[in-house]
């Protein structure tokens, strides 16, 4: 009676997994024996179609004589269980991946005489995986790629890394991010809260400058990037970078030239309306007037009262906004001139005397 009851609860059990996932069954050889609906459904045959075929017919072809093939009938045969991630083909020729267990189930006697698959079908799921995959991958290729454990841990890096920093990934893996960070920056709240704000699932992004092997200055643009359970808790940190350290030493050298355009010359910056933006002291003390003065005011304040209605005027502007450089050579009596127009007295006749010892 144990026996009957025993075979009776297994009976329904296998009833049950039944309803809610793919099972077929194979004689030892591989034969097919029977299989479920959801099975059928899943790799799109009809029972008539499969019953009697061998399992190979699931098989992509290039396995189906393969050692590792044979092998795994042979662990069956054994009685030992298979459980793995499978790419199987349908009907039609349609790759279908399956999650599935084999199971052989033994005699009285303990010699396997059957095998039972239970399977779940997570193509979509696969395909997803293998698209976010990919992208990742196309990423490693673009970009430095590091991963820190939320703790700052270095986990791994990948090749443009490495050699973006100088190291080796043997030099940096268990590492802590700090490695990175000049030693001004390590101890302060800053660089605190910007792990606490990762800890919180809170993406970082920003240029940064790091420290590479042997105290080198390194500039990048990047991203930190929380990554989160299923529960939506953060578990680790990716980071996405590129090195802009090239970049970063062209833009602080055209500042650094600018700046010194600024000490020798003067300079005055126009919306392409002619308006005025702004101006440096040099331009300021060559035309007499205070930045207040003229900020907002147009260009034309400049232009004697001939030139401000001429075509020539309207055409210079207009090759501004073409965006064609303009360039002449103002003399100092016409700057001396244009001044007294818009300047007391006193002040012209002081400006004038300049202008003509400059001259």
């Amino acid at each position: 009676m144990f026996g009957r009851n025993s075979r009776s609860d297994a009976d329904a059990q296998l009833a049950a997994i039944g309803r809610s996932q793919a099972v077929i069954e194979f004689a030892m050889d591989g034969t097919i024996l029977t299989a479920n609906q959801n099975f059928l459904k899943a790799l799109g045959y009809s029972i008539d179609e499969i019953k009697g075929k061998k399992h190979a017919m699931f098989v992509p072809a290039d396995q189906r004589d393969s050692a590792e093939y044979k092998a795994f009938w042979a662990q069956l045969n054994r009685g030992e269980p298979q459980a793995a991630e499978f790419k199987r083909i349908a009907k039609g020729g349609r790759e279908v991946w399956i999650e599935a267990s084999y199971n052989p189930v033994p005699d009285n006697a303990g010699k396997p005489v059957k095998v039972v698959k239970i399977a779940t079908d997570i193509t979509a799921k696969k395909v997803r995986a293998m698209t976010e995959a990919s992208k990742v991958s196309a990423i490693s290729r673009a970009q430095a790629v590091i991963e820190f454990k939320l703790d700052g841990t270095v986990v791994t890096a990948n090749e443009n890394f490495c050699k973006a920093l100088g190291y080796s990934l043997a030099e940096i893996e268990g590492k802590h991010h700090s490695l990175f960070v000049a030693q001004s920056e390590r101890d302060g709240g800053a660089y605190r809260e910007f792990w606490a704000a990762l800890n919180r699932g809170e993406y970082q992004a920003g240029e940064f400058k790091r420290i590479g092997k042997g105290g080198r200055e390194v500039w990048i643009l990047a991203s930190y990037n929380p990554l989160l359970d299923e529960n939506g808790k953060p578990f680790g940190v990716a980071k996405f970078a590129t090195d802009i350290t090239a970049e970063k030493l062209k833009n602080a050298d055209l500042a650094g030239q600018i700046a010194a355009i600024d000490k020798a010359q003067a300079v005055i910056e126009f919306n392409m309306d002619g308006t005025i933006i702004t101006a440096n002291a040099n331009f300021l003390g060559t035309l007499g007037y205070s930045l207040a003065e003229i900020k907002g005011h147009h260009h034309s304040m400049f232009v004697e009262p001939a030139e401000r209605d001429g075509a020539a005027y309207r055409e210079f502007w207009a090759a501004l906004n073409r965006g064609q450089y303009q360039a002449a050579d103002t003399s100092a009596s016409a700057r001396a001139a244009r001044r007294s127009i818009f300047r007391p007295p006193t002040t012209r006749s002081s400006i004038s005397t300049a202008s003509r010892s400059r001259s």
